[in-house]
């Protein structure tokens, strides 16, 4: 036997190839078990990170991020990138690519005798192989934590580009590399790349940008000198040195700043009601259009940034525009419930009107009127009409005993639940639901932002009590000007000020805080309802057949004579105040009962008395019946605190009501 000499070359060798040939025999057998998955599997897998919100014609209205491991937009066509980008793309990656079937054997051996004899490795990955490797994580770059592929991991990889060309166009593959590649941090695909890099689309990527692009495939997240020095490299290799200058200026303004802005932010606060899951895109009853004027109408001067509204369109109850605040970031402001104050009068007055308790011409006291007395008991009256449009607080309260309850039952027809005894708090959407039911023949609606099947309306007002509280409260000037339309506004401790209104089409509701909100928030209002109308003209409602128009004279001249809206069967040709209404005259309303002398006397009483009381009429305190009233004049031993006093009738009903407060010995 000779002893075997090696040589130091040929012992190197054997260690290099050694792995190799291992390789070259388990890797066939180790990759028959991979499946290759088809090219329209691949597409439909890659999710964008973003939800989109459409307007009911599929315009863009925003979008809202959901996923936050990856930034990934919508799959791009080949045929919708730039050529721009492909040439540098193929240039820098895979020169070769259309002539090789997904291995570039010359590139290869050429790297693997590179790599045999130098520490410093050097890639030959086809744009088919790197393609393998976002496909399959066994074949991308750093599995189990090496920080290169192996040479099995790379065998693999070239195999696996074998089967992919075989079952996949040389489009496709590019197209699909194209979608799934890393570009820097968590951008992924060149349509997040290119608009969080650049504020472009793939299409419109002109050559400066897409050198950068193209290198940044080698080393996403290279240092920036570095990608801008590669950039120009690649820039020589195309013949295109021109492009060298703009491209190191793109490198330093925004490879290190990508924008995190979303691309449509027209309406954002819906956007957040309404995405919720990463790659839908939903169609809502949004209007673009309509949605560009109240946004742009709530950024005007005198309005602060804390001002939102809402616009249904009367026919569908659709939603077609949704500002919960001018700015995206800001909390949606269309959402808290908040006091209302006068807001809910001409739901009160309709069902007065619907029940016959009064007409448009029915004269109500009015303490504050401007009307001199001119009927016994020296008290002021005015109309119903006067009392509605100007928005008179006691006549309002003299409306609502007549109802007792009965107003709260009926707007609970539009799932309103208003609580006894507190002020009334309702949402602003809720509310332009209830203002569109008075132009829509007292049917009611729940607004909606998201279309559906067409919807069964509910009775809020019957049609005659909701055309002639309309009738009453549309304003002359804005007839005159060719906008018959309904507007109301409330103010609340000079902060906040909300504005809410109708035309036939559209019902709109604003909100607005801030010192100058109150002189602002009307002429805003106009300006939207007008825009919205610059297709259309407004009309005025169209009486419904169970109203009649009389003419009416008041004795005394309370109010000059007019022309005024009947439901029929309730026409008045003179109208005079009541002679007797029924009165609390003690405990007067808002008084202090000084009842101290209960220290010294316990037998001590006040007395509960009533003017003009009707038969069988009797007293509640407190919402609990006082036993032994007759309606005239009751003792009561008083109690320390505040109460509600009500004079009741024998059917039930609240005739006058008082609160006051006692001082008394605590007990």
């Amino acid at each position: 036997m000779y002893p075997i000499r090696i040589s130091f070359l040929g012992a190197l060798l054997i260690r290099r190839l050694l792995p190799l040939a291992l390789i070259l025999f388990a890797a066939p057998s180790a990759l028959a078990a991979h499946a290759i998955p088809g090219f329209a599997e691949v597409r439909a897998g890659a999710r964008p990170s973003v939800a989109v919100l459409l307007s009911r014609d599929g315009t863009p209205l925003a979008e809202r991020r959901l996923d936050m491991e990856v930034r990934r937009l919508e799959w791009i066509s080949l045929d919708s990138l730039s050529p721009a980008l492909k040439e540098a793309l193929l240039a820098a990656e895979d020169k070769r690519f259309f002539e090789h079937s997904g291995v570039d054997w010359r590139a290869f051996a050429g790297s693997l005798w590179h790599n045999l004899w130098y520490d410093r490795k050097r890639g030959a990955s086809t744009l088919s192989m790197q393609l393998a490797g976002l496909l399959d994580p066994d074949l991308a770059l750093g599995v189990n934590g090496t920080p290169r592929r192996s040479l099995g991991q790379k065998w693999n990889q070239a195999l696996a580009a074998q089967a992919l060309e075989a079952r996949w166009t040389k489009e496709q593959i590019l197209e699909a590399y194209l979608n799934l590649a890393p570009f820097r941090g968590d951008l992924q695909g060149v349509h997040a790349a290119s608009r969080a890099l650049f504020g472009k689309g793939p299409g419109e990527l002109g050559r400066p940008e897409a050198l950068v692009l193209a290198v940044l495939l080698r080393g996403p997240n290279a240092r920036p000198e570095v990608v801008a020095r590669r950039a120009c490299v690649l820039a020589e290799r195309m013949n295109a040195p021109a492009a060298c200058a703009p491209a190191q200026r793109l490198v330093t303004a925004s490879l290190d700043r990508p924008s995190a802005a979303p691309r449509w932010d027209l309406a954002p606060h819906a956007a957040r009601l309404l995405l919720r899951q990463a790659g839908e895109r939903v169609v809502s009853t949004l209007d673009a259009e309509a949605q560009r004027v109240l946004l742009g109408a709530l950024k005007r001067p005198g309005l602060s940034e804390a001002a939102a509204g809402v616009v249904v369109e009367n026919a569908s109850g659709d939603i077609v525009a949704y500002v919960g605040g001018v700015d995206g970031v800001h909390p949606d402001m269309l959402v808290p419930t908040r006091n209302l104050g006068n807001l809910l009068q001409p739901f009160a007055y309709g069902l007065a009107l619907e029940r016959r308790l009064i007409t448009a011409a029915s004269l109500i006291e009015e303490p504050l009127s401007n009307h001199a007395p001119t009927v016994p008991d020296d008290r002021t009256w005015v109309s119903v009409r006067q009392a509605l449009a100007g928005g008179m607080a006691d006549p309002a309260q003299s409306v609502g005993r007549m109802l007792g309850d009965s107003l709260a039952e009926r707007l609970r027809q539009a799932d309103v639940d208003l609580p006894r005894g507190s002020t009334p708090e309702l949402g602003l959407v809720t509310l332009a639901g209830l203002y569109r039911s008075l132009p829509s023949g007292g049917q009611w609606l729940a607004p909606r932002l998201l279309p559906g099947v067409e919807r069964q309306a509910r009775r809020l007002l019957k049609p005659e009590a909701a055309f002639i509280v309309s009738e009453i409260l549309v304003d002359s000037e804005r007839e005159a000007g060719g906008l018959p339309s309904v507007y109301r506004e409330y103010g609340s401790d000079g902060r906040e000020v909300v504005g809410a209104g109708y035309s036939d089409r559209f019902t709109v509701v604003l909100w607005a805080s801030g010192g100058r909100a109150s002189a602002v928030v009307g002429q805003t209002w106009r300006d939207v309802l007008g825009a919205l109308h610059r297709p259309q003209a407004a009309h005025r409602l169209v009486p419904p057949a169970g109203v009649v128009s009389a003419l009416v004279v008041f004795e005394p001249p309370i109010e000059t004579p007019r022309r005024e809206w009947f439901i029929r069967g309730t026409e008045q040709e003179r109208v005079g105040p009541p002679r007797s209404l029924p009165r609390i005259a003690y405990p007067a309303n808002g008084s202090l009962v000084d009842a101290m002398a209960l220290a010294d006397d316990p037998s001590f009483r006040i007395s509960l008395d009533a003017h003009h009381a009707p038969s069988g009429a009797w007293w509640r305190l407190n919402g609990e019946r006082l036993v032994g009233s007759n309606g005239l004049r009751l003792a009561w031993r008083p109690v320390a605190g505040r109460h509600v006093l009500d004079l009741m009738s024998a059917e039930g009903q609240i005739l006058d009501s008082a609160i006051f407060a006692v001082r008394a010995p605590l007990e």
